[in-house]
């Protein structure tokens, strides 16, 4: 089940980040999960929202317009993560949003529990919401 946003939500997907921790060939946000990238798992979870803002490294530009043109806003991330939030803000910048959720694309199995308990909090009246979850 898809969590479904009020009016007036987006959610920032950020995936600029190169994955140098990772290892390997790809930024872990364009590598395979079970046949699809996590970063298009990380996505499906806000699929529920009426605007999707992913930002992605200028170097992926090409593959992000493959993947999910149409589906989402893309913009080109910053130098930090911190920056590339900041872009997608300004890309909602006078569109009537007034909550927005900001998720890391490399993190493809947020649940529906997390996604609701963020947004109750919001429209409970939360100048913020942070998610945490015990440690198992």
């Amino acid at each position: 089940m898809t969590v479904r946003a009020p009016a007036g939500f987006a959610v920032i997907v950020t995936a600029a980040g190169r994955g140098s921790r990772a290892g390997g060939d790809a930024p872990k946000q364009w590598r395979s999960l079970a046949g699809r990238s996590v970063l298009a798992r990380a996505l499906a979870a806000f699929s529920g929202f009426d605007r999707v803002v992913l930002v992605v490294h200028p170097d992926d530009m090409g593959n992000a317009i493959r993947e999910f043109s149409g589906a989402v806003t893309i913009v080109s991330g910053g130098e930090t993560r911190a920056s590339s939030v900041r872009n997608g803000l300004l890309s909602l910048r006078g569109s009537g949003i007034s909550h927005v959720l900001i998720h890391d694309g490399a993190r493809p199995l947020v649940g529906d529990d997390v996604i609701g308990g963020v947004i109750e909090a919001l429209t409970a009246g939360a100048l913020a919401a942070a998610p945490a979850l015990p440690v198992s």
